[in-house]
């Protein structure tokens, strides 16, 4: 029976109108630190704000005061501290059967800074303000009107440097009325110290002249008085009453009245002596509210299964119920009474096929419990499958086909073996043998149904050709290295295993083989296929003398010199290996061309690179080939005049050196105190007689240096004198 517990709540309407204010914060320190300066500590200031607020947003920078002296009530410095990142406090509840409200938004801001202090006689107070409070809170006469202060003291002469106690979670955002509460308000401690926790008064801090104090000010601060009958002990209606763990910081009790209540958790620290070395205050306003319960079971349905009808006894159920947290899955299985389980999504195998009906009870033992139910129907898959023997040659071809298709005893089976079959259709178990008209690929499909389920298997017959073979070369007659390429011309519809056999001991499995028949001779080939498939038989086809082979002859020369000028050009050709029956072929690389020519000498008529190709031809027409380079430089030569007269008469007025077959050049002139006049890299560039400075040099004589390189990168270091004449 279906059992829907729907609470539905206007109050969160009122708070989020009104709501204008921070909710809470509370301040802490960590020791990060000491040296000769005082110890540093990590202050950490969080303040908690209603997102649907439209007032008193987060500070941009949080003024935060030090005070010391034997009052507490001197400023030893105010630090202004940035906000860091707005955070979202999620709104959850303990209750599995239980909504939190919509649009309750609760975000936090953290403020971290370090400072470093001296030990000191009356230790330190960190303390922050804000104003003010909302005007809607219960607990609160004028609550406005009342602001907050969050402070932490530092021990007296903290030579260990303590770092005060922090709290593991943030506070609750909504409380549910009626709801047992179980909030963890542990703190963590970090020096070993002992931890008492209690119930504790919220602090007035700021107010509606001055929201924001900078600095805040000293202590001590006023408590914020509660409105009767709420009291420190007693903050808000509870039944039973509410209460704190003094050893483990869990808050109990049963809240039963709407509403929104401020106050605050203190953890006290005590060192091993039992001193009192900090409290930790978090001052927070509860929102407590009517949560909805809207608990639906509601396992899936078949319908949205469909895979699950014909697909066994095994089954994944699943699970489309709203605001559930706790399974209970009842298979109602004849063959395994008692059946269950609490997984969200289980998989479950029944002993047998059939109808079942399936039960889903959501969040069982809590008030807000439901059932619900579904009946699937479950049954084998039919599997349908068959196997076929029988010769599939298409001059004989005769197939029967055996159906192995797995059932519960009632299948029906429909065969289709197409319009080329001696039966093209057949309804029963077996059909009888079949004859194919045509060769190639036949589907055939087997259908099987049975309770409705029904699925069918397709696979192909395929009927072969008698095959046929023959062997194509392109060359049967070439010269040795001969490399012959060799292509099957089978005809048939299977796969064949090749065997090739050269007539040299050399054998291959590739269907179109590649040889190289390295001595010369004639050779028989044979070629042997065996079919694997189709129409199984082995042919093998003969060829005598199939292939001829030729010698080759050797083409090997010599040309003395290789690396000659232009000016000593004559190379000596020299044959080293033609027959007396060969013919000789040889290219000068410059278009000269000797004919059967065992030595001879040739002379280029220009410089550079020539590739000499040496033929040999032998009676069989086969040829052989050999190539040299050879390398003509033009000749090195370098020139300098003694004179020259830059008079502008236009004779002789430029000095040049003239310079030919070369690839480097550098020339200089200097003056008899060892001045560069002159210098170029160009051999077209030449003096003109001119100072660098732009004056005429004086008649008189200079001296000049060449650096050169030849085509053969040979150096050429020359000097001398010229005579400058005006």
């Amino acid at each position: 029976m279906r059992k829907i517990v729907l609470i539905i709540t206007i109050i969160l309407l009122c708070f989020s109108s009104k709501a204008a204010h921070l909710v809470g914060g509370e301040i802490s320190y960590k020791c990060v630190g000491t040296g000769t300066n005082g110890n540093t500590y990590q202050i950490r200031l969080t303040i908690y704000r209603d997102c649907n607020s439209s007032g008193a947003p987060f500070d941009m920078q949080a003024p935060i005061t030090i005070y010391g002296g034997p009052n507490q009530n001197t400023v030893v410095q105010t630090v202004m501290v940035a906000r860091g990142p707005i955070v979202g406090i999620p709104a959850v509840v303990n209750n599995p059967c239980l909504q939190t409200p919509p649009n309750v938004c609760t975000e936090k801001a953290t403020y971290t800074t370090n400072v470093t202090l001296q030990p000191a006689t009356h230790g330190y107070t960190i303390t922050y303000q804000r104003c003010c409070r909302n005007n809607t809170i219960s607990n609160v006469a004028n609550s406005g009107t009342w602001g907050s202060s969050y402070y932490i003291k530092i021990p007296p002469q903290d030579s260990v440097c303590n770092s005060s106690c922090a709290f593991i979670s943030d506070p609750p955002i909504v409380m549910c009325k009626d709801d047992s509460l179980n909030i963890n308000f542990a703190v963590l401690e970090l020096d070993g110290d002992s931890v008492f926790y209690s119930l504790c008064q919220p602090l007035h801090g700021g107010s509606q002249n001055s929201p924001a104090p900078n600095p805040p000010s000293a202590p001590p601060y006023t408590p914020v008085p509660f409105l009767f009958p709420y009291s420190t002990g007693y903050p808000l209606p509870t039944s039973p009453s509410v209460a704190i763990n003094s050893n483990t910081g869990i808050l109990t009790g049963t809240p039963t009245g709407v509403g929104q209540y401020v106050f605050a958790v203190c953890a006290e620290e005590y060192d091993s002596n039992g001193v009192l070395l900090s409290t930790l205050r978090r001052d927070y306003q509860f929102n407590v509210m009517v949560c909805q319960s809207n608990v639906v079971s509601n396992p899936t349905p078949q319908d949205f299964q469909p895979n699950t009808i014909c697909n066994g006894t095994t089954v994944t159920f699943l699970d489309s119920s709203y605001n559930g947290t706790n399974y209970l899955w009842l298979f109602n299985d004849p063959n395994n009474p008692g059946a269950s389980a609490t997984g969200q999504n289980p998989t479950y195998t029944y002993g047998d096929t059939g109808t079942y009906t399936i039960q889903l009870v959501l969040n069982p033992g809590y008030p807000c419990t439901d059932t619900a139910e579904v009946t699937y129907e479950l049954y084998n898959p039919v599997n349908p499958a068959y196997s076929f023997t029988g010769p599939v040659c298409f001059d004989e071809n005769l197939i029967t086909f055996q159906n192995q298709s797995s059932n519960g005893g009632n299948a029906i089976a429909n065969w289709d073996f197409g319009p080329d079959a001696s039966i093209p259709t057949f309804t029963g178990w077996n059909p009888p043998p079949i004859v194919f008209s045509t060769w190639g690929d036949h589907y055939v499909s087997l259908s099987i149904e049975e309770n409705g389920c029904e699925d069918t298997f397709i696979d192909t017959v395929r009927i072969y050709r008698r095959p046929e073979t023959d062997v194509t070369v392109q060359n049967q007659i070439g010269c040795a290295p001969f490399t012959v390429e060799f292509w099957d011309s089978t005809i048939t519809d299977g796969q064949v295993i090749y065997n090739w056999d050269f007539g040299n001991g050399v054998l291959s499995s590739d269907s179109n083989a590649v040889y190289t028949y390295s001595n010369p001779g004639t050779y028989d080939l044979t070629l042997t296929i065996y079919f694997i498939e189709g129409c199984t038989d082995t042919i093998t086809v003969s060829y005598a003398d199939f292939i001829t082979v030729y010698p080759s002859p050797t083409s090997s020369f010599v040309a003395d010199p290789t690396n000659a000028t232009i000016y000593t050009s004559n190379i000596e050709i020299t044959d080293l290996a033609a027959d007396p029956s060969d013919d000789i072929i040889t290219s000068m690389g410059d278009g000269s061309i000797y004919y059967n020519q065992a030595q001879f000498n040739h002379s280029y008529s220009d410089t550079g690179w020539f590739e000499v190709e040496h033929v040999v031809i032998n009676t069989f027409d086969c040829p052989d080939t050999s190539k040299a380079m050879i390398r003509i430089n033009p000749e090195t030569l370098i020139f300098v005049p003694n004179a020259f007269t830059p008079d502008g008469d236009g004779k002789n007025e430029v000095f040049f050196a003239t310079a030919v077959g070369i690839k480097e050049f550098r020339f200089k002139i200097f003056n008899r105190w060892g001045e560069v006049l002159f210098e170029t890299t160009d051999p077209s560039a030449g003096w003109d007689g001119m100072h660098p400075n732009g004056k005429e040099a004086i008649q008189g004589v200079y001296t000049w240096t060449v650096f050169a390189k030849g085509q053969n990168d040979q150096l050429i270091e020359k000097r001398g004198h010229l005579s400058l004449l005006r």
